[in-house]
């Protein structure tokens, strides 16, 4: 019993001594609390990009609905002129839905009492479907209450914009899953392949050996990048055979964001691996920041979920741009030239991260 209490005893000092360690075990759940309250623990937990074409324009009674629609919270409006841009847009999941004023709008509803509007709702996400749909159904329920005359005044016509295949929750959460990879298996990987190098006492060997130390990192870049690709294919085989999606699997396409989505984890990897001091505190940095992370990317979730502030932050970390082009090639049929923005955004981050990291590396190994 003493030899045992000795041994935890003295892990306990060892742990308390790591102060990276510490840190980032204290930091881990208190970033999960910060990020599950900021995300969850808002009275309107969403917000969602909303077309607006107003056909029946400069009249008082439109221009009140779409004040209405300001201001629901849940709803950032943007207004367009033609349907045919506001469907572009749509497309491109700039706007999640459009919803159309037809013409006569006003006269119709004062004269007749009955008036139909047209909410067109990007289909590719159930859960951004439903809640756009019952926002906008439940405020119009609202607005019609002041037409005592008449019961339900304002019809919605709900319509799913177009996509290649039916969209079901399976369909929705496999690209996000295969961008899982891409955070975890690359960043942690990488993480650990330079540090423990360090601690096993194998870096002095290799810097007596001819190997250059430039030729380790690429070749440790190498391994990381068939790790990450056993486990990006493992997931794929998985996820095809016990979910059955019904998916665009257009290998060509998917290999180069895979690719790039895992020069951008194993980038992000190399940089903590060269700052922490520890194997255990570099480990648990890389997987507190990849738990983190995910949140922001829209890997589970519609990034519409996080506050504004948060979404900012998601639009600056590289893989949102991965997940959203893993769900544009397998849900959207997206081509080559669909794809320009996410390829070259994932190169630029990749190239600048790399390059961060590889001079990070040199420092440390000169030290």
């Amino acid at each position: 019993m003493n030899s045992i209490i000795g041994i935890a005893v003295k892990d306990i000092k060892t742990f308390f001594r790591e102060k990276g360690t510490v840190f980032w075990t204290i930091a881990f759940p208190v970033m999960m609390l910060l990020l599950f309250t900021a995300i969850f623990g808002r009275e309107i937990p969403f917000n969602a990009n909303l077309g607006i074409v107003n056909e029946d324009t400069k009249t008082p009674v439109t221009q009140a609905v779409i004040s209405g629609l300001n201001a629901t919270g849940f709803l950032t409006l943007k207004n367009f002129t033609q349907r045919t841009e506001a469907f572009k847009e749509l497309n491109t999941t700039n706007v999640r839905a459009v919803l159309i004023i037809p013409e006569n709008f006003t006269e119709n509803l004062m004269n007749y009492g009955q008036v139909n509007v047209s909410l067109i709702i990007d289909g590719t996400s159930p859960d951004v479907f439903r809640l756009i749909d019952n926002g906008v159904r439940t405020f119009f329920s609202e607005f019609s209450k002041q037409f005592k005359n008449y019961t339900e005044p304002v019809t919605v016509k709900t319509e799913s914009a177009a996509v290649a295949q039916v969209i079901g929750y399976k369909e929705n959460i496999t690209p996000g899953m295969l961008t899982y990879p891409l955070l975890f298996s690359s960043m942690v990987v990488s993480t650990g392949a330079i540090v423990y190098e360090r601690e096993k006492g194998t870096l002095k060997k290799i810097r007596a050996s001819p190997i250059r130390p430039i030729n380790m990192l690429f070749g440790k870049t190498l391994a990381a990048l068939v790790q990450t690709a056993i486990s990006i294919l493992v997931m794929a085989l998985l996820a095809a055979f016990l979910l059955d999606p019904k998916l665009n699997w257009n290998v060509p396409l998917l290999i180069p964001i895979f690719f790039l989505g895992s020069m951008n984890g194993i980038a992000l990897g190399l940089i903590i691996s060269c700052i922490g001091r520890a194997p255990q505190e570099a480990s648990n940095a890389a997987t507190t920041i990849a738990v983190v992370l995910q949140f922001f990317t829209g890997m589970y979730f519609p990034i519409e979920y996080l506050p504004t502030y948060m979404q900012q932050i998601g639009r600056v970390i590289p893989m949102t741009y991965a997940a959203q082009a893993l769900r544009d090639i397998m849900i959207r049929n997206a081509t080559l030239a669909d794809l320009a923005l996410p390829i070259l955004t994932l190169t630029i981050s990749a190239l600048i991260l790399y390059g961060i990291g590889v001079i990070l590396y040199k420092r440390w190994v000169e030290k």
